[in-house]
């Protein structure tokens, strides 16, 4: 069973915990999507953990590329369940806007719920 993520309450929580439940939040959906890459047989993506020690490696390049990876896999694992998330099934909108936080939270949550009612089953 897959966990599913309230975009307010991640924000919540995440302010509140100085970021340090947004970065959980971030890992447990990479690491669910994964699962659902694999029965898709679509390519998985690198852990979250990974990404961010190697984003601070490179100031940070690293981590926005493992995010424009991370939206790509959701469109084509959308795409293969015939699934819309949104927006526009864009994996580089959807970069661009997960620089304003409220709605990216919200797009991560409703896409990676939407996902999960679909691969359970």
């Amino acid at each position: 069973m897959f966990k599913r993520f309230k975009w307010w309450a991640v924000y919540l929580l995440g302010f509140i915990t100085c970021g340090i439940y947004t970065l959980y939040t971030w890992g447990k959906t990479a690491k669910q999507q994964n699962v659902m890459a694999e029965k898709s047989g679509e390519k998985k993506i690198m852990r979250f953990l990974w990404a961010v020690l190697l984003g601070s490696v490179t100031c940070g390049i690293y981590l926005i590329v493992w995010v424009y990876l991370f939206y790509r896999q959701q469109c084509k694992l959308a795409a293969a369940k015939n699934v819309e998330i949104h927006p526009a099934d864009s994996p580089f909108l959807m970069l661009i806007l997960t620089c304003i936080p409220l709605y990216g939270f919200y797009m991560l949550c409703r896409n990676h719920n939407a996902l999960c009612d679909v691969y359970e089953n």
